[in-house]
C-alpha cells in the first residue's frame, strides 16, 4: 500500500525520484543526516549481517567532522548522497543560499561525484533549485518514511507501517543520527529480518 504523501509528492514534483522501477523485488535503504562516529558503523554491521547495501546521504557539516568514515562506507560498496552542507531547510531561503549550501558540500571533495544524487533535507526544496540541480543530480526522495527521528514514536505501530508500506522499488528513509539513535536501534534489525523473511533484495541506489 503506498502512503498519501507519496502521491502529493509524485503528483506535484513528478521529476524528482520517489520510487525505483523493477522487474526485480527489490527495496532501497536510505539513512540521512551522517555520517556519526558511532551510528553509521552500527548501520553498516546491521546491512552486512543481511547482505544488505543502502545509501547515506550525508550532511557536509558532519563529514568535516568525521571524514574517515566516507571512505569506510566507499568501501564497503555503498551508496553516498549529498544532504547539503549544512542541513538546511530549502523553504525558508533563496535558491541562491540554498545551491550554494549544496556546492559547499561539493567542494568538500568529490564525495558525491560518483554517485550523483542528492536529497533535501526535510524534503524540502523549492522549484529553481529542482531546475539546477537536475542536470548534475539524481534528486532522490522516498515513500516510506520511518519517522525515526521522533521522540513520542510508537516503534511497534512505526514498524508495522513501514512494512505495510513496502513495495518492490521502495525507497525507504532511515537516520544515522544522534537524534534518531534510540529509535533506528529498535526498527531497523527487525525490518531488515521482514525483508529478508519476505524475499526482498537490498540495494543501494
Amino acid at each position: 500500500m503506498l502512503n498519501f504523501w507519496y502521491f502529493i509528492g509524485k503528483t506535484l514534483l513528478p521529476s524528482l525520484v520517489w520510487r525505483q522501477q523493477s522487474d526485480e523485488k527489490v527495496v532501497y535503504l536510505t539513512f540521512d543526516d551522517g555520517p556519526h562516529p558511532e551510528i553509521t558503523p552500527w548501520v553498516m554491521e546491521e546491512l552486512d549481517k543481511v547482505g544488505a547495501k543502502g545509501t547515506f546521504f550525508m550532511v557536509g557539516d558532519n563529514i568535516r567532522k568525521h571524514p574517515y568514515l566516507v571512505n569506510k562506507v566507499s568501501d564497503r560498496n555503498h551508496s553516498i548522497g549529498n544532504h547539503t552542507m549544512h542541513h538546511v531547510k530549502g523553504w525558508r531561503m533563496s535558491s541562491q543560499e540554498y545551491l550554494k549550501d549544496v556546492q559547499d558540500f561539493r567542494d568538500l571533495g568529490s564525495y558525491d561525484a560518483q554517485f550523483g544524487l542528492f536529497r533535501p533535507p526535510y524534503g524540502q526544496i523549492n522549484l529553481k533549485s529542482i531546475q539546477a540541480l537536475n542536470s548534475d543530480y539524481k534528486i532522490v526522495m522516498w515513500d516510506v518514511l520511518t519517522k525515526d527521528y521522533l521522540k513520542t514514536l510508537n516503534v511497534s505501530k512505526a514498524q508495522r507501517r513501514i512494512q505495510r508500506n513496502t513495495s518492490s522499488g521502495s525507497i525507504i528513509v532511515f537516520h544515522d543520527s544522534e537524534k534518531a539513535k534510540k529509535n533506528l536501534k529498535e526498527l531497523l534489525p527487525e525490518y531488515l529480518q521482514f525483508l529478508k523473511r519476505e524475499g526482498y533484495k537490498m540495494k543501494a541506489l
